[in-house]
């Protein structure tokens, strides 16, 4: 069998076959593009983000919302905030924002983004934020400041000691005019946001929420995040009142992509989570949207979104009906992978592909790529996640079974990973003058972060300092600072004149990215 109608066969994806084709020499195309093309420029490795295909994702979705709201004839709107956890880079999340979804983070770095985009002019009018997550407030940080005049080593400045909390970062950005909405997790951020916001600011309260549709195993839910229906009550009635902090959303997470719910256990908890909304807003009319945060498969799934959608606004209606209520809510999604993951591959060179033994008489053959599956590809190993792994040439050979490694020797370093539900790949196998390349395909979220490409970890998460001792000597080595992160997702002058529309773009001279807390942020 050849090599292309293998492929064909092992990922019968909808979505891959919109992005790739087979030319009749057996070359990969993405879209009108000879892959190898790129890899004649640049070389490979090689990764590849397609900013076009995030921007026709997210206008793919905003019109299947738009396809459900007719058919159950849900008055009210559906917005899509872009859940920027799952690809931090500048080539993911503005194109995300030009067409249409809004934003939503989970810590102070990717809000610090916001805020450059914001002062650049190139975040769209009406643009509004929601921000998840633990706020740490500044108070609990001093204990992490250590006192003033401790070198980093043999004569280097003072490491600087500034610490931008998540809390603060909201709040700044509020005060320079983005629109930013703390989901507040806790009582004590209530407590916090209450006694320090200084213009009117609306507000959510996210519930510890998962996969139940059953209301007394809300409690028990281990959720780590939000408050149960009894703490949400009494964070409304303390902000029942305040003359600037006003609540308007309740976000309930239903579910996340990792746990592959089924589409009845999508539809429970959206119901679940609309009856609780209902019972809420009687104590809180101000509420008027529902967050049901993300978790459903890719748009280039075998998969009806709009069927999904339509099952979870029914379920809604029936909920105001039981409940009373004569208005629906907005709803919110908070899509993640749904709009990044196709949006990035990796192309691979293979180095060689050795022979090693025999299985009924056939050769068991190992592929050694120019590169690590543990580093690119973790949710595999992790979760089982089956990325497509396809020939960029020589396509039109005959396919045999093959495994690939890692060149790191190390014996999980292997695709496909015993978590992943294959036995093996069907590629090609090049002629002694001939160098085979592969494509690792929909690995746009999450993969680089949760192996810490570059010291950028998952929801940019702080990478700790090290010191290193030796009897009573020691060096300190600083953790990589905002200015060093931004940098390496894209946020620099000339990436940003790459996606920016040409009214918008910024001056062409190259610069660094912005300093954290700078007047510039360039």
């Amino acid at each position: 069998m050849r090599a292309e109608v293998a492929a064909r066969e092992d990922y019968p994806l909808p979505g891959l076959w919109q992005q790739f084709n087979y030319d009749a020499k057996g070359d990969l195309l993405y879209g009108d593009k000879r892959v190898l093309d790129w890899v004649e420029r640049y070389d490979a490795p090689l990764s590849v983000i397609d900013a076009a295909w995030v921007r026709r994702r997210v206008t793919e979705l905003r019109a299947l919302l738009d396809t459900a709201r007719r058919h159950t004839r849900y008055p009210a709107p559906t917005d899509i905030y872009y859940a920027a956890k799952a690809r931090m880079h500048a080539g993911v999340v503005l194109p995300a924002y030009q067409a249409g979804a809004l934003g939503e983070t989970s810590s102070a770095q990717d809000l610090m983004h916001l805020e450059l985009l914001f002062k650049a002019g190139l975040l769209p009018k009406a643009f509004t934020v929601i921000s998840n997550g633990f706020k740490l407030p500044p108070e609990r940080l001093d204990d992490r400041k250590p006192r003033k005049g401790v070198m980093i080593d043999d004569g280097a400045p003072p490491l600087d000691r500034y610490i931008e909390d998540y809390a603060s970062a909201i709040l700044r950005a509020h005060a320079v005019g983005l629109n930013v909405v703390p989901i507040l997790d806790s009582l004590d951020e209530v407590d916090w946001f209450s006694r320090r916001v200084a213009a009117p600011m609306q507000c959510g309260v996210r519930l510890a929420f998962g996969l139940t549709a059953d209301r007394l195993g809300l409690d028990s839910v281990n959720a780590g995040f939000g408050l149960t229906v009894a703490q949400a009550r009494r964070a409304l009635k303390r902000l029942a009142g305040h003359p600037l902090l006003h609540p308007r959303m309740i976000h309930a997470m239903v579910g996340a992509a990792e746990a592959s719910p089924s589409l009845p256990e999508i539809v429970d908890g959206v119901r679940l989570s609309a009856s609780l909304f209902f019972e809420l807003k009687r104590d809180c009319p101000g509420l008027d949207t529902l967050n049901v945060g993300g978790g459903l498969p890719l748009l280039g799934d075998a998969y009806d979104h709009v069927g999904a959608f339509q099952a979870m606004m029914k379920a809604i209606q029936e909920e105001a009906e039981r409940a009373g209520a004569t208005t629906l809510p907005r709803l919110a999604f908070e899509p993640g992978s749904l709009i990044a993951a196709e949006a990035n591959f990796n192309i691979m060179p293979v180095l060689a592909v050795k022979a090693q033994g025999l299985v009924g008489g056939a050769p068991i053959l190992f592929g050694i790529v120019d590169g690590s599956f543990i580093e690119s590809s973790i949710d595999g190993l992790l979760l089982g996640h089956d990325f497509p792994v396809i020939p960029a040439n020589l396509a039109n050979r005959r396919a045999y079974p093959m495994w690939l490694r890692g060149v790191t020797c190390d014996s999980m370093d292997v695709w496909p990973p015993s978590t992943v539900n294959r036995d093996w790949l069907r590629l090609p196998v090049p002629r002694p003058n001939e160098k085979l390349y592969v494509v690792v395909a929909q690995i746009g979220a999450y993969q680089e972060s949760l192996t810490g490409k570059g010291g950028v970890n998952h929801c940019a998460v702080k990478e700790p300092a090290e010191i290193v001792i030796d009897g009573d000597r020691h060096v300190l080595i600083p953790s990589p600072t905002t200015r060093d992160q931004s940098r390496l997702m894209g946020y620099t002058r000339k990436m940003l004149n790459l996606l920016a529309p040409q009214s918008k773009a910024a001056k062409p001279e190259p610069a660094v990215a912005f300093q954290a807390g700078s007047k510039d942020m360039w």
